[in-house]
């Protein structure tokens, strides 16, 4: 859908988007508490009746729950059971990159495809190898909004897909591996035509699976659980978790997947289990009846 119908993009960034969202919860009564981590949830049977940070003690009617699966099965002292173990997404290194400079090729968004396509798969998936002929996502979104950078600059970020820590390289190991694979991927960047990238960029972040980990991703993963077919539609982990009747759960892990579109599902669909949500409108259905010897079209809901 993203190849055929593009993309839509927030000028100010994506960071944009969850900004404009939380404004808005505040304008609606919405009190934030940022960098306040949750210790724990305190229950009364199937209820959760407070959320417990290291400062305070929030009493509440339902709570909605977004953090990774982990997290959030710890945190409510309730791990479903499932016949399988849910198997996790690939992971990703990502390198943000300001730069003096860029290349005129680069759209907003393009694609750089390695050759070997069946054997890179095999190593994400499989053996947990890094891409041996890597496909890449460059992004460049000054081509779209050139105010994100100043004058004269330009951001660029690479993605690199990789295994996640269960398979391929663990979380202690990546800090020590980060500075070779992040050479190696500038390299080959500039074999594809990306000459001087290395020495154009000024600033920079390199995000791993180490990271991503430290931000409680299970498996280093920001993708969660794999949209394998075990784990997808139906059969994803659920919004509501037996023996809790007030907790309801959101994000990438469960229903209905990852991406933007599918979270903001998510959450919408966790709205609609605490409220209740709007009642569906009855669907007319056209009906036959004779009164008086005349055919009336009647509507039946």
């Amino acid at each position: 859908m993203d190849t055929v119908a593009g993309v839509y993009f927030p000028r100010g960034g994506m960071h944009a988007l969850p900004r404009a969202m939380a404004d808005a919860a505040a304008a609606a009564g919405a009190e934030f508490h940022y960098g306040r981590p949750v210790t724990r949830l305190e229950r009364t049977g199937e209820r959760v009746t407070a959320v417990v940070t290291e400062e305070r003690r929030i009493a509440c009617d339902a709570v909605v729950l977004t953090p990774d699966l982990p997290v959030t099965y710890r945190l409510l002292g309730r791990t479903p059971r499932r016949p399988a173990r849910l198997g996790h997404a690939p992971s990703a290194v990502v390198l943000h990159a300001g730069c003096d400079r860029t290349w005129p090729e680069l759209a907003h968004h393009t694609l750089s495809f390695g050759r070997a396509w069946r054997r890179t798969f095999r190593e994400l998936t499989r053996t947990g190898e890094l891409m041996s002929d890597p496909s890449l996502l460059i992004t460049r979104p000054t081509a779209t909004d050139p105010a994100l950078a100043p004058p004269g600059r330009h951001l660029h970020y690479v993605l690199a897909p990789c295994p996640n820590t269960d398979i391929g390289p663990g979380a202690a190991d990546w800090p020590g591996l980060a500075p070779r694979y992040r050479d190696s991927l500038l390299r080959e960047l500039d074999r594809r035509g990306l000459t001087g990238i290395a020495s154009a960029i000024e600033e920079e972040c390199l995000v791993t699976p180490a990271d991503w980990t430290g931000q409680g991703h299970a498996a280093g993963t920001p993708f969660s659980v794999a949209h394998t077919f075990a784990q997808t539609g139906p059969f994803r982990p659920r919004n509501l978790v037996r023996g809790t009747a007030n907790a309801v759960l959101a994000g990438c892990g469960t229903t209905p997947g990852v991406g933007v579109p599918p979270v903001l599902l998510s959450g919408k669909l966790a709205a609609a289990r605490i409220t209740g949500g709007p009642r569906p409108r009855p669907r007319p259905r056209a009906a036959s009846a004779r009164t008086d010897g005349r055919l009336e079209q009647g509507v039946r809901p």
